[in-house]
């Protein structure tokens, strides 16, 4: 998963409540039930897949905070970021959102306040940069685009 509790080189120190500018904590969020995609099972609760380690956050590897894009022209690599958290959404989450839906996740992710630039790295791991928001802020933000109605596939 993610290493690193060191803050990066450049001096970030992950915000802590109530210096954070989160608009909601994961504990506010602790009766919430996320739809399962597709396949008639009940919905989950955010509290369980935290608890299971399905779903969880820590700061960004410095390694991480900034990554490079590479286009086909000649004009060299662009930075991305920088990224602050390194999110991780496991199988158990992944029947809360599909592939085929009219919106991914990280888009739903991007669309939280206080998240500034998202990166999906491979099924299971984003990295968000959201520098004014603390762990519990993050949380909450993926809890929320997990629960997204358009991070689901519809019928029809």
């Amino acid at each position: 998963m993610f290493s690193s509790t060191t803050p990066p080189a450049d001096g970030w120190i992950p915000p802590r409540r109530p210096e954070c500018s989160c608009p909601e904590h994961v504990d506010d969020l602790t009766d919430l039930l996320l739809p399962v995609d597709g396949t008639g099972a009940p919905p989950v609760r955010l509290t369980d897949l935290i608890h299971g380690r399905e779903v969880g956050v820590r700061p960004a590897a410095p390694g991480d905070r900034w990554l490079e894009s590479y286009d086909e022209s000649d004009a060299g690599p662009d930075r991305l970021g920088p990224f602050h958290w390194g999110l991780w959404v496991g199988d158990e989450a992944r029947g809360c959102y599909s592939d085929e839906a009219p919106w991914s996740l990280d888009q739903s992710l991007l669309e939280r306040p206080g998240v500034e630039h998202v990166e999906w790295m491979d099924r299971e791991e984003f990295l968000v940069g959201a520098p004014t928001m603390c762990a519990d802020g993050v949380l909450a933000a993926a809890a929320r685009a997990l629960a997204d109605p358009r991070v689901r596939h519809l019928p029809g």
